[in-house]
Protein backbone atom coordinates (compact mmCIF):
# COMPACT_ATOMS: atom_id res chain seq x y z
CA UNK A 1 0.00 0.00 0.00
CA UNK A 2 1.67 3.22 -1.50
CA UNK A 3 2.23 5.83 1.36
CA UNK A 4 -0.60 9.22 0.54
CA UNK A 5 1.15 12.43 0.28
CA UNK A 6 -0.71 15.27 2.33
CA UNK A 7 -0.63 18.25 0.35
CA UNK A 8 -2.17 21.92 1.93
CA UNK A 9 -3.56 24.70 0.20
CA UNK A 10 -0.50 27.18 -1.11
CA UNK A 11 -0.61 31.23 -2.51
CA UNK A 12 1.38 31.95 -5.70
CA UNK A 13 1.79 35.59 -5.88
CA UNK A 14 2.34 37.26 -9.56
CA UNK A 15 3.71 40.82 -9.76
CA UNK A 16 3.53 42.56 -13.21
CA UNK A 17 6.79 44.04 -14.42
CA UNK A 18 5.90 47.94 -13.64
CA UNK A 19 4.77 46.65 -10.13
CA UNK A 20 1.36 48.22 -10.88
CA UNK A 21 -0.74 44.88 -9.92
CA UNK A 22 -0.36 41.99 -8.45
CA UNK A 23 -2.49 38.53 -8.86
CA UNK A 24 -2.87 35.43 -6.13
CA UNK A 25 -3.56 32.01 -7.06
CA UNK A 26 -4.44 29.44 -4.31
CA UNK A 27 -3.74 25.93 -4.62
CA UNK A 28 -6.82 23.61 -3.86
CA UNK A 29 -5.55 21.12 -0.44
CA UNK A 30 -5.21 17.22 -1.37
CA UNK A 31 -5.56 14.31 0.51
CA UNK A 32 -6.60 16.65 3.89
CA UNK A 33 -4.36 18.88 3.52
CA UNK A 34 -5.19 21.84 5.41
CA UNK A 35 -7.18 24.71 3.71
CA UNK A 36 -5.44 28.17 3.09
CA UNK A 37 -4.99 30.96 6.01
CA UNK A 38 -4.69 34.30 5.62
CA UNK A 39 -1.23 33.99 7.65
CA UNK A 40 -0.02 32.11 4.88
CA UNK A 41 -1.39 34.68 2.30
CA UNK A 42 0.52 37.38 4.25
CA UNK A 43 3.45 35.45 4.06
CA UNK A 44 3.54 34.69 0.41
CA UNK A 45 2.61 38.51 -0.03
CA UNK A 46 5.75 40.12 2.52
CA UNK A 47 8.03 37.45 0.17
CA UNK A 48 7.24 38.67 -2.69
CA UNK A 49 7.70 42.44 -0.95
CA UNK A 50 4.06 44.12 -2.17
CA UNK A 51 3.68 46.42 0.85
CA UNK A 52 0.81 49.33 -0.69
CA UNK A 53 -1.95 49.30 -2.86
CA UNK A 54 -3.55 45.62 -0.82
CA UNK A 55 -7.08 45.09 -1.94
CA UNK A 56 -8.17 42.97 1.54
CA UNK A 57 -11.46 42.78 1.39
CA UNK A 58 -11.01 40.95 -2.46
CA UNK A 59 -8.12 38.61 -0.17
CA UNK A 60 -10.66 37.96 2.48
CA UNK A 61 -13.53 36.46 0.27
CA UNK A 62 -10.88 34.51 -1.76
CA UNK A 63 -9.87 33.02 1.29
CA UNK A 64 -13.03 32.70 3.32
CA UNK A 65 -15.13 31.47 -0.38
CA UNK A 66 -12.00 28.99 -1.27
CA UNK A 67 -11.44 30.39 -4.38
CA UNK A 68 -8.72 27.54 -5.69
CA UNK A 69 -7.78 27.75 -8.88
CA UNK A 70 -8.20 31.41 -9.74
CA UNK A 71 -6.47 34.27 -10.65
CA UNK A 72 -7.52 36.89 -8.37
CA UNK A 73 -5.96 40.53 -8.23
CA UNK A 74 -4.87 41.28 -4.73
CA UNK A 75 -2.70 44.72 -4.87
CA UNK A 76 -3.29 47.66 -7.27
CA UNK A 77 -1.32 50.48 -7.40
CA UNK A 78 -2.43 53.73 -6.53
CA UNK A 79 -1.58 55.94 -10.39
CA UNK A 80 0.11 59.86 -10.02
CA UNK A 81 -3.00 61.99 -10.62
CA UNK A 82 -1.08 64.38 -13.54
CA UNK A 83 -1.60 68.43 -12.84
CA UNK A 84 -3.21 70.56 -15.53
CA UNK A 85 -1.61 72.57 -17.55
CA UNK A 86 -1.95 76.67 -17.08
CA UNK A 87 -4.20 78.56 -19.74
CA UNK A 88 -5.47 82.15 -20.71
CA UNK A 89 -9.17 82.92 -21.64
CA UNK A 90 -9.47 85.87 -23.38
CA UNK A 91 -12.32 87.88 -23.61
CA UNK A 92 -11.44 89.51 -27.08
CA UNK A 93 -11.12 88.05 -30.52
CA UNK A 94 -7.37 88.31 -31.82
CA UNK A 95 -8.14 89.57 -34.96
CA UNK A 96 -10.26 92.43 -36.04
CA UNK A 97 -13.31 91.62 -38.34
CA UNK A 98 -13.46 94.34 -40.33
CA UNK A 99 -16.73 94.50 -41.53
CA UNK A 100 -20.21 96.86 -40.81
CA UNK A 101 -21.55 96.80 -37.27
CA UNK A 102 -24.87 95.50 -36.75
CA UNK A 103 -26.95 97.74 -33.94
CA UNK A 104 -29.40 95.80 -31.86
CA UNK A 105 -32.21 96.22 -33.74
CA UNK A 106 -30.75 94.81 -36.67
CA UNK A 107 -30.06 97.97 -38.52
CA UNK A 108 -26.71 97.90 -40.43
CA UNK A 109 -23.79 100.65 -40.52
CA UNK A 110 -21.92 100.21 -43.48
CA UNK A 111 -19.40 103.37 -42.39
CA UNK A 112 -18.83 101.69 -38.77
CA UNK A 113 -16.26 98.93 -40.37
CA UNK A 114 -15.05 98.33 -36.05
CA UNK A 115 -11.77 99.49 -37.15
CA UNK A 116 -11.21 100.65 -33.15
CA UNK A 117 -11.47 98.68 -30.16
CA UNK A 118 -11.81 101.16 -27.46
CA UNK A 119 -10.95 99.97 -23.92
CA UNK A 120 -10.81 102.15 -20.97
CA UNK A 121 -8.10 101.69 -18.30
CA UNK A 122 -8.99 98.66 -15.93
CA UNK A 123 -10.93 96.95 -18.68
CA UNK A 124 -10.16 92.90 -18.12
CA UNK A 125 -8.45 91.37 -20.95
CA UNK A 126 -7.54 88.07 -20.00
CA UNK A 127 -8.08 85.66 -17.49
CA UNK A 128 -5.35 83.39 -16.35
CA UNK A 129 -5.64 79.92 -15.08
CA UNK A 130 -2.84 79.02 -12.80
CA UNK A 131 -1.09 74.97 -13.50
CA UNK A 132 -2.16 72.21 -10.54
CA UNK A 133 0.68 70.31 -9.24
CA UNK A 134 -1.02 67.55 -9.75
CA UNK A 135 -0.55 64.15 -7.37
CA UNK A 136 2.12 61.30 -6.98
CA UNK A 137 1.11 57.72 -6.91
CA UNK A 138 2.69 54.85 -5.41
CA UNK A 139 3.33 51.46 -6.81
CA UNK A 140 2.55 47.80 -5.29
CA UNK A 141 5.87 47.65 -3.69
CA UNK A 142 4.87 51.08 -1.53
CA UNK A 143 7.84 53.10 -4.01
CA UNK A 144 6.32 56.76 -5.13
CA UNK A 145 5.09 57.52 -8.96
CA UNK A 146 6.29 60.82 -9.76
CA UNK A 147 3.66 62.70 -11.48
CA UNK A 148 3.29 65.41 -14.26
CA UNK A 149 3.14 68.60 -12.82
CA UNK A 150 0.88 71.25 -14.61
CA UNK A 151 2.94 74.14 -17.56
CA UNK A 152 2.20 77.41 -16.60
CA UNK A 153 0.28 79.20 -19.65
CA UNK A 154 2.55 81.30 -21.73
CA UNK A 155 1.20 84.53 -21.49
CA UNK A 156 2.57 87.75 -22.87
CA UNK A 157 1.76 91.10 -21.48
CA UNK A 158 1.64 93.69 -24.40
CA UNK A 159 2.38 97.74 -24.56
CA UNK A 160 -0.57 99.19 -22.48
CA UNK A 161 -1.31 96.34 -20.53
CA UNK A 162 -0.51 95.00 -16.82
CA UNK A 163 -0.99 91.36 -14.63
CA UNK A 164 -3.12 92.35 -11.87
CA UNK A 165 -4.74 89.50 -8.96
CA UNK A 166 -1.66 87.67 -8.72
CA UNK A 167 -1.10 87.68 -11.91
CA UNK A 168 -4.12 85.73 -12.81
CA UNK A 169 -5.81 88.92 -15.15
CA UNK A 170 -4.23 90.82 -17.67
CA UNK A 171 -6.15 94.26 -17.66
CA UNK A 172 -5.98 97.76 -19.43
CA UNK A 173 -3.27 99.77 -18.05
CA UNK A 174 -4.42 102.70 -20.51
CA UNK A 175 -7.32 103.91 -22.02
CA UNK A 176 -6.68 103.24 -26.22
CA UNK A 177 -7.21 101.37 -29.20
CA UNK A 178 -6.93 97.56 -28.27
CA UNK A 179 -4.95 95.42 -30.58
CA UNK A 180 -3.43 92.14 -31.02
CA UNK A 181 0.52 91.53 -32.55
CA UNK A 182 3.23 89.50 -31.60
CA UNK A 183 1.72 86.97 -29.52
CA UNK A 184 -0.28 89.31 -27.31
CA UNK A 185 -2.91 92.42 -26.99
CA UNK A 186 -1.53 96.10 -26.57
CA UNK A 187 -3.32 99.11 -26.22
CA UNK A 188 -2.43 102.17 -28.51
CA UNK A 189 -3.20 104.97 -26.87
CA UNK A 190 -3.23 107.41 -30.07
CA UNK A 191 -4.56 105.96 -33.44
CA UNK A 192 -2.60 105.95 -36.78
CA UNK A 193 -4.90 106.34 -40.01
CA UNK A 194 -1.68 106.09 -42.29
CA UNK A 195 -4.30 106.97 -45.68
CA UNK A 196 -8.02 107.90 -45.71
CA UNK A 197 -10.89 107.98 -43.66
CA UNK A 198 -12.75 106.09 -46.36
CA UNK A 199 -15.13 103.19 -47.24
CA UNK A 200 -11.82 101.39 -46.47
CA UNK A 201 -11.82 102.56 -42.60
CA UNK A 202 -15.33 103.60 -42.41
CA UNK A 203 -15.78 106.00 -40.04
CA UNK A 204 -13.36 106.67 -37.11
CA UNK A 205 -14.56 106.65 -32.84
CA UNK A 206 -11.62 106.98 -30.82
CA UNK A 207 -10.95 107.78 -27.15
CA UNK A 208 -7.41 108.84 -27.94
CA UNK A 209 -5.20 110.89 -29.90
CA UNK A 210 -6.06 110.53 -34.01
CA UNK A 211 -3.31 110.90 -36.89
CA UNK A 212 -4.74 110.95 -40.49
CA UNK A 213 -2.24 110.96 -42.81
CA UNK A 214 -4.42 111.68 -45.62
CA UNK A 215 -8.17 113.14 -46.03
CA UNK A 216 -11.53 112.47 -44.53
CA UNK A 217 -13.50 112.11 -47.40
CA UNK A 218 -17.55 112.73 -47.82
CA UNK A 219 -19.68 111.47 -45.96
CA UNK A 220 -17.09 109.97 -43.02
CA UNK A 221 -16.82 110.91 -39.46
CA UNK A 222 -14.10 110.83 -37.24
CA UNK A 223 -14.51 111.29 -33.42
CA UNK A 224 -12.07 111.46 -30.50
CA UNK A 225 -11.87 112.12 -27.28
CA UNK A 226 -8.58 113.59 -26.85
CA UNK A 227 -7.30 115.39 -30.41
CA UNK A 228 -7.59 114.93 -33.73
CA UNK A 229 -4.73 115.70 -36.80
CA UNK A 230 -5.42 115.62 -40.53
CA UNK A 231 -2.26 115.52 -42.71
CA UNK A 232 -4.86 116.24 -45.41
CA UNK A 233 -8.59 118.00 -45.97
CA UNK A 234 -11.76 117.18 -44.83
CA UNK A 235 -14.24 117.19 -47.50
CA UNK A 236 -18.16 117.41 -46.40
CA UNK A 237 -17.04 115.46 -43.57
CA UNK A 238 -17.35 115.24 -39.84
CA UNK A 239 -15.06 115.56 -37.36
CA UNK A 240 -15.11 116.05 -33.59
CA UNK A 241 -13.08 116.21 -30.18
CA UNK A 242 -12.81 116.67 -26.72
CA UNK A 243 -9.07 118.13 -27.50
CA UNK A 244 -7.29 120.35 -30.11
CA UNK A 245 -8.36 119.58 -34.06
CA UNK A 246 -5.49 120.79 -36.82
CA UNK A 247 -6.49 119.99 -40.79
CA UNK A 248 -3.12 120.98 -42.17
CA UNK A 249 -4.68 121.80 -45.57
CA UNK A 250 -7.97 122.63 -44.93
CA UNK A 251 -12.08 121.90 -44.93
CA UNK A 252 -14.61 121.82 -47.31
CA UNK A 253 -18.55 121.96 -46.70
CA UNK A 254 -17.65 120.16 -43.22
CA UNK A 255 -18.39 120.49 -39.75
CA UNK A 256 -15.61 120.60 -37.23
CA UNK A 257 -16.14 120.66 -33.37
CA UNK A 258 -13.79 121.03 -30.46
CA UNK A 259 -15.47 120.34 -27.47
CA UNK A 260 -12.78 121.66 -25.07
CA UNK A 261 -9.44 122.90 -27.36
CA UNK A 262 -8.85 124.76 -30.16
CA UNK A 263 -9.33 124.17 -33.69
CA UNK A 264 -6.68 125.24 -36.52
CA UNK A 265 -6.45 124.93 -40.44
CA UNK A 266 -5.29 126.09 -43.60
CA UNK A 267 -8.76 127.03 -45.00
CA UNK A 268 -12.40 127.11 -44.40
CA UNK A 269 -14.88 126.94 -47.03
CA UNK A 270 -18.49 126.85 -46.17
CA UNK A 271 -18.03 125.10 -43.44
CA UNK A 272 -19.45 124.61 -39.51
CA UNK A 273 -16.20 125.21 -37.01
CA UNK A 274 -17.10 125.21 -33.18
CA UNK A 275 -14.38 125.55 -30.92
CA UNK A 276 -14.20 126.08 -26.81
CA UNK A 277 -10.55 128.08 -27.53
CA UNK A 278 -9.62 129.52 -30.05
CA UNK A 279 -10.14 128.78 -34.49
CA UNK A 280 -7.31 130.38 -36.10
CA UNK A 281 -6.82 129.86 -40.25
CA UNK A 282 -5.76 131.54 -43.37
CA UNK A 283 -8.59 132.04 -44.82
CA UNK A 284 -12.25 131.98 -43.91
CA UNK A 285 -15.34 131.90 -46.70
CA UNK A 286 -18.42 131.54 -46.08
CA UNK A 287 -20.30 129.01 -43.39
CA UNK A 288 -20.01 129.62 -39.57
CA UNK A 289 -17.23 130.21 -36.93
CA UNK A 290 -17.79 130.19 -33.01
CA UNK A 291 -14.72 130.14 -30.97
CA UNK A 292 -14.69 130.27 -27.28
CA UNK A 293 -11.79 132.65 -26.90
CA UNK A 294 -10.46 134.30 -30.29
CA UNK A 295 -10.27 134.15 -34.12
CA UNK A 296 -7.82 134.61 -36.03
CA UNK A 297 -7.23 134.57 -39.62
CA UNK A 298 -3.54 134.61 -40.15
CA UNK A 299 -1.45 134.32 -43.46
CA UNK A 300 -3.77 136.10 -45.82
CA UNK A 301 -5.96 136.42 -43.19
CA UNK A 302 -9.23 136.92 -45.40
CA UNK A 303 -12.77 136.50 -43.60
CA UNK A 304 -15.14 136.53 -46.72
CA UNK A 305 -19.28 136.30 -46.83
CA UNK A 306 -20.57 134.26 -43.74
CA UNK A 307 -20.94 134.18 -39.53
CA UNK A 308 -18.17 134.48 -37.15
CA UNK A 309 -18.97 134.57 -33.55
CA UNK A 310 -15.95 135.03 -30.79
CA UNK A 311 -16.21 135.67 -27.22
CA UNK A 312 -12.61 137.46 -26.98
CA UNK A 313 -11.24 139.24 -30.11
CA UNK A 314 -11.13 138.53 -33.25
CA UNK A 315 -7.94 139.05 -35.79
CA UNK A 316 -7.39 139.23 -39.94
CA UNK A 317 -6.34 140.74 -42.70
CA UNK A 318 -9.23 141.18 -44.65
CA UNK A 319 -12.88 141.43 -43.43
CA UNK A 320 -15.16 141.23 -46.21
CA UNK A 321 -15.01 142.10 -49.89
CA UNK A 322 -15.05 144.28 -52.63
CA UNK A 323 -18.26 142.42 -54.11
CA UNK A 324 -20.41 143.58 -50.87
CA UNK A 325 -19.97 139.82 -49.20
CA UNK A 326 -22.27 139.97 -46.24
CA UNK A 327 -20.25 138.88 -42.95
CA UNK A 328 -21.63 138.47 -39.70
CA UNK A 329 -19.00 139.18 -37.34
CA UNK A 330 -20.46 139.00 -33.42
CA UNK A 331 -17.67 139.60 -30.48
CA UNK A 332 -18.09 139.65 -26.57
CA UNK A 333 -19.85 136.79 -24.72
CA UNK A 334 -22.47 139.10 -23.10
CA UNK A 335 -25.59 138.43 -25.55
CA UNK A 336 -24.37 134.47 -25.23
CA UNK A 337 -23.98 134.60 -21.90
CA UNK A 338 -27.29 136.23 -20.71
CA UNK A 339 -29.18 134.19 -23.23
CA UNK A 340 -27.64 130.59 -21.05
CA UNK A 341 -28.08 132.39 -17.77
CA UNK A 342 -31.65 132.40 -19.07
CA UNK A 343 -31.89 129.56 -19.75
CA UNK A 344 -29.98 127.92 -16.11
CA UNK A 345 -32.40 130.30 -14.40
CA UNK A 346 -35.42 128.50 -16.31
CA UNK A 347 -34.38 125.40 -15.45
CA UNK A 348 -34.00 126.19 -11.87
CA UNK A 349 -37.53 127.27 -11.29
CA UNK A 350 -38.69 123.89 -12.59
CA UNK A 351 -36.34 121.69 -11.31
CA UNK A 352 -37.40 123.61 -7.48
CA UNK A 353 -40.94 123.00 -8.39
CA UNK A 354 -40.15 119.20 -8.53
CA UNK A 355 -38.10 119.32 -4.98
CA UNK A 356 -40.96 121.03 -3.56
CA UNK A 357 -43.21 118.47 -4.76
CA UNK A 358 -41.10 115.30 -3.89
CA UNK A 359 -40.43 117.26 -0.52
CA UNK A 360 -44.39 116.93 0.42
CA UNK A 361 -44.23 113.43 -1.08
CA UNK A 362 -41.26 112.78 1.63
CA UNK A 363 -44.01 114.13 4.52
CA UNK A 364 -46.73 112.08 3.80
CA UNK A 365 -44.56 108.96 3.76
CA UNK A 366 -43.06 109.90 6.56
CA UNK A 367 -46.29 110.25 8.46
CA UNK A 368 -47.73 107.23 7.15
CA UNK A 369 -44.79 104.92 8.32
CA UNK A 370 -45.29 106.86 11.75
CA UNK A 371 -48.64 105.53 11.57
CA UNK A 372 -47.56 101.88 10.57
CA UNK A 373 -45.22 100.28 8.95
CA UNK A 374 -44.91 101.28 5.13
CA UNK A 375 -45.92 98.37 2.13
CA UNK A 376 -42.90 97.63 -0.10
CA UNK A 377 -44.24 99.07 -2.75
CA UNK A 378 -44.55 102.73 -1.02
CA UNK A 379 -41.02 101.92 0.79
CA UNK A 380 -39.34 101.52 -2.55
CA UNK A 381 -41.36 105.15 -3.52
CA UNK A 382 -39.51 106.66 -0.56
CA UNK A 383 -36.67 105.71 -1.53
CA UNK A 384 -36.84 106.99 -5.36
CA UNK A 385 -38.62 109.82 -4.20
CA UNK A 386 -35.41 110.87 -1.57
CA UNK A 387 -32.76 109.83 -4.24
CA UNK A 388 -34.64 111.85 -6.88
CA UNK A 389 -34.56 114.74 -4.62
CA UNK A 390 -31.05 114.77 -3.50
CA UNK A 391 -30.28 114.94 -7.28
CA UNK A 392 -32.09 117.71 -8.49
CA UNK A 393 -30.70 119.86 -5.12
CA UNK A 394 -27.28 119.13 -6.62
CA UNK A 395 -27.85 120.04 -9.76
CA UNK A 396 -29.43 123.45 -8.64
CA UNK A 397 -26.67 123.93 -7.07
CA UNK A 398 -24.44 123.34 -9.86
CA UNK A 399 -26.64 125.92 -11.86
CA UNK A 400 -27.03 128.64 -9.27
CA UNK A 401 -23.13 128.82 -9.33
CA UNK A 402 -22.40 128.99 -13.02
CA UNK A 403 -25.27 132.04 -12.59
CA UNK A 404 -23.71 133.99 -10.11
CA UNK A 405 -20.31 133.06 -12.21
CA UNK A 406 -22.22 134.64 -15.41
CA UNK A 407 -23.61 137.73 -13.49
CA UNK A 408 -20.10 138.68 -12.28
CA UNK A 409 -18.77 138.30 -15.59
CA UNK A 410 -21.42 140.63 -17.25
CA UNK A 411 -20.30 143.40 -14.77
CA UNK A 412 -17.23 143.55 -15.73
CA UNK A 413 -16.20 145.58 -18.56
CA UNK A 414 -14.68 144.05 -21.75
CA UNK A 415 -11.79 145.38 -23.88
CA UNK A 416 -12.99 143.76 -26.78
CA UNK A 417 -12.41 144.85 -30.63
CA UNK A 418 -11.84 142.94 -34.30
CA UNK A 419 -8.26 143.88 -35.24
CA UNK A 420 -8.06 144.38 -39.15
CA UNK A 421 -4.63 145.14 -40.71
CA UNK A 422 -5.81 145.44 -44.59
CA UNK A 423 -9.43 146.77 -44.64
CA UNK A 424 -12.96 146.18 -43.51
CA UNK A 425 -15.23 146.07 -46.62
CA UNK A 426 -18.96 147.31 -47.18
CA UNK A 427 -21.16 144.51 -46.28
CA UNK A 428 -19.67 143.51 -43.04
CA UNK A 429 -21.98 144.09 -40.15
CA UNK A 430 -20.10 144.18 -36.81
CA UNK A 431 -21.53 143.50 -33.26
CA UNK A 432 -19.70 144.01 -30.23
CA UNK A 433 -21.79 143.01 -26.85
CA UNK A 434 -24.74 145.01 -27.41
CA UNK A 435 -23.87 147.71 -29.97
CA UNK A 436 -23.75 147.12 -33.66
CA UNK A 437 -22.30 148.88 -36.49
CA UNK A 438 -22.54 148.36 -40.24
CA UNK A 439 -19.73 149.18 -42.61
CA UNK A 440 -20.49 151.28 -45.44
CA UNK A 441 -17.70 152.60 -46.88
CA UNK A 442 -13.83 150.26 -46.73
CA UNK A 443 -11.92 150.85 -43.51
CA UNK A 444 -8.40 150.17 -44.22
CA UNK A 445 -5.68 149.36 -41.45
CA UNK A 446 -8.38 149.78 -38.35
CA UNK A 447 -9.26 148.23 -34.57
CA UNK A 448 -13.21 147.68 -34.10
CA UNK A 449 -14.01 149.01 -30.54
CA UNK A 450 -16.53 150.25 -28.11
CA UNK A 451 -15.41 153.91 -27.20
CA UNK A 452 -18.12 156.17 -26.01
CA UNK A 453 -20.99 153.95 -25.82
CA UNK A 454 -20.73 152.84 -29.47
CA UNK A 455 -18.15 150.90 -32.10
CA UNK A 456 -15.59 153.11 -33.66
CA UNK A 457 -12.95 152.68 -35.92
CA UNK A 458 -9.36 153.31 -34.48
CA UNK A 459 -6.27 152.99 -36.73
CA UNK A 460 -4.00 150.56 -36.32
Amino acid sequence: MQDIKIIHSNAEISVDPNCTTAFMTMTAPENGGLDITRDKVNAAIAAKGIKSGLLESDIDDAIKNKCYGKNICIARWKPPVDGTDGKVEYYFHRETAFKPVEDENGNVDYKNLGLVRNVYRGTPIAKITPPTEGTPGMDIMGKTVPQRKGIPASVRVGKGTELVNNDTEIIASVDGNLTYSNGAFNIEESLLIRGDVDVASGNIDFIGDIVIRGNVMEGFAVTSKKSVMIHGTVTNGTVTADGNITVKLGCINSTLTSNKGSIKLDFCENSKITAAGSVESNSFVGGEVFAGTAINATGKGVMVGGKYTALQNITASVIGSESYAKTLVTLGNNAVLSEEMDGHKHKIAEMTDKVDQLGKILITLNEMAKAGKLSPEREKMKVEAMRSRFQLQGEIKRLETRVKEIELTLQRKQDLSVSCKKAFYPGVSLRINSYVLQVTTMTPHSRATIGEGEIVMVPL
